[in-house]
């Protein structure tokens, strides 16, 4: 771990990169098997797809002075997809490690500060982000995630970040065994068009539930894949807002489920959603951690860091 302040800790705007799955599989025409990213270490054409597009969000930040957290490339790396990829225990972790190392190979070739940099451990849920059909209990939830987290803390990961999350019960599990490794957790939910999770909880609520079992054990929250135009509307200005340290939105309003069965990449308009984010920026000054999800790439990062930056210039 290194000694830069997480991003709850100082006002220092973080950038994160954006839909890693989507831009490889529509962008570099990689095959994704289980939508998994982590795999395409293996070969020379997919490593090297990986640097590129790590690279590239690394020069952005290095361009605009901001800080860069690497992210969302072990978001499939857990123990149940790692064994439909046929990887044994070892060698799962063993990927988990090199996910991570590549992540600091980009930041020192393109000469980030220390400062600037921060090593995430992505999890993502035990199945799939939109299928509610598995009900997970918080104790199975801590269980399972344990393994991967324990990878990330013997890696030397600064902090572990769980995205897509549309159950209250699985945040809770993952917080605890994070909270038990003694790593920084980042909670991420998701939320669909009437502003709730899939499993019905209104944002407000579940990051009210997650802090009550967990003695606000999170560092600070964030919304993932989805649209400002269907996230927005679900915050206000309640204690709870201010746990929210970000966002990584889609390029486009539609719905999870269509968005999944398009068959070809949906990039929205990168200049409206620049516009919307320096607007959400203005509402909630506490926020500092800007990405993406599906659809974007560096172009839409970009758009938006520079619609926020030129917040301190007006």
């Amino acid at each position: 771990m290194n000694s830069a302040l997480l991003p709850h800790q100082s006002d220092i705007l973080f950038l994160t990169d954006g839909g890693t799955e989507t831009w490889l599989e529509y962008k570099r025409g990689q095959k994704l098997t289980n939508f998994s990213a982590f795999h395409l270490l293996n070969n020379d054409q997919g490593a090297a797809a990986l640097r590129e597009y790590y690279t590239a969000f690394a020069r952005i930040a290095l361009s605009l002075g901001t800080g860069f957290i690497f992210d969302s490339l072990t978001y499939r790396a857990s123990r149940d997809w790692g064994d439909l990829l046929g990887y044994s225990k070892d060698a799962l972790a063993e990927m988990n490690h090199r996910c991570l190392a590549l992540y600091r190979d980009v930041a020192a070739d393109v000469g980030l500060a220390p400062e600037q940099v921060l090593i995430s451990g992505c999890i993502g849920p035990k199945g799939d982000a939109y299928d509610l059909h598995q009900t997970l209990s918080a104790a199975q939830a801590q269980a399972y995630h344990a393994e991967q987290i324990e990878t990330f803390v013997a890696a030397k990961a600064d902090l572990v970040t769980a995205l897509t999350l549309n159950s209250v019960e699985e945040a809770i599990g993952m917080t605890r065994a994070a909270k038990d490794a003694a790593i920084p957790v980042v909670i991420s939910f998701t939320i669909e068009k009437d502003q709730r999770l899939g499993s019905g909880e209104t944002l407000g609520d579940a990051i009210r539930a997650v802090d009550a079992a967990t003695d606000n054990a999170p560092a600070y929250y964030m919304l993932n894949c989805a649209h400002p135009v269907d996230f927005v509307p679900a915050l206000d200005d309640a204690d709870w807002t201010r746990r929210v340290q970000g966002v990584r939105s889609n390029a486009s309003s539609l719905e999870h489920g269509i968005l999944c069965q398009l068959g070809h990449l949906e990039e929205g308009d990168p200049d409206e959603l620049a516009a919307q984010h320096r607007d959400l920026k203005l509402r909630f000054p506490h926020m500092t951690v800007f990405g993406g999800c599906c659809g974007t790439d560096f172009v839409h990062v970009e758009g938006i860091a520079r619609a926020i930056l030129g917040l301190s210039d007006a």
